[in-house]
């Protein structure tokens, strides 16, 4: 149905393309850099924040969206009643959504849903909510599906460097320096609306991210195969080709492969690399 739209935060981290082709709206979040603002994906991208802490060995920050802001954004996307079902950045890492949830208060068209996710975990809820859009559903039916799926989204990402982490107060420098000298690849994923280590993996770049390719696959046999993203901060065009490869092979028909928009890259540093499924 053409009058319910699917948006989303920008830390979905969305190819401009496939939002486009699906009909997605994206509501930039704010990242903080010597005291300027900029808006992800629009004046700032991964590459961006790369070069910032190359530059000044700091990370920058983030900024939530105001609800004034969330209130003219919705209100720009229904000025002829259109219904919006919102998919936030997760809630225990930002207020993002409690203030598109102040905004939509007085909205009765805009339904707001803690994804408790961040890239692909709100990607594929965002797929998903398209596919039920087009096949008719009620925005009641499209929100209490995609509810349901969300304890099923598993999100995670191999870290090239721990340097990130370091600069950003989540391990030490010992605990760094560690991980550097014996080559350890820490796994970061989402649990329950936060950050763990999931795993760590030793040895050299490409040989681990194979393994844990491998790995998401053998972990989720059952994984709902209609779609899987890719998410990456830079690595090479020929190992992505691999990946996508991996994945259609294991009997992912739809493969969406991104590059880490600046909120992930705050934390992921380059050369990292993720596979997102619902399972």
């Amino acid at each position: 149905m053409k009058n319910i739209i699917i948006s989303v935060d920008s830390a979905a981290d969305l190819p401009q393309n496939f939002a486009k082709e699906n009909g997605i709206e994206i509501m930039p979040m704010y990242v903080i850099a010597e005291r300027n603002q900029f808006r992800d994906g629009i004046d700032i991208d991964g590459k961006g924040v790369f070069g910032f802490v190359e530059k000044t060995g700091k990370i920058p920050k983030t900024s939530a969206v105001s609800p004034s802001e969330y209130a003219e954004y919705f209100s720009s996307l229904t000025p002829n009643g259109e219904s919006v079902i919102h998919l936030s950045f997760c809630s225990l890492l930002s207020s993002t959504h409690r203030n598109a949830v102040i905004a939509s208060g007085q909205m009765q068209t805009v339904s707001v849903i803690d994804t408790m996710n961040l890239g692909g975990g709100i990607g594929l809820l965002a797929l998903k909510g398209c596919e039920m859009r087009d096949n008719g559903m009620s925005v009641r039916e499209i929100v209490d599906k995609l509810v349901s799926l969300i304890p099923k989204i598993r999100v995670s990402y191999l870290l090239d460097s721990v340097e990130f982490l370091r600069l950003g107060g989540r391990c030490s420098a010992a605990s760094a320096l560690g991980a550097g000298l014996f080559s350890i690849r820490p796994c970061a994923g989402m649990v329950n609306g936060k950050i763990e280590i999931l795993a760590k993996y030793k040895g050299k770049s490409d040989a681990v991210r194979k393994k844990y390719i491998d790995d998401i696959i053998e972990k989720y046999p059952s994984a709902d195969k209609s779609a899987a993203f890719i998410y990456h901060s830079g690595v090479d065009e020929k190992f992505l080709g691999y990946a996508e490869a991996k994945l259609r092979n294991a009997g992912f028909k739809r493969i969406i492969t991104a590059e880490n928009g600046s909120i992930i890259s705050l934390h992921s540093a380059p050369k990292a690399f993720g596979i997102h499924v619902l399972a």
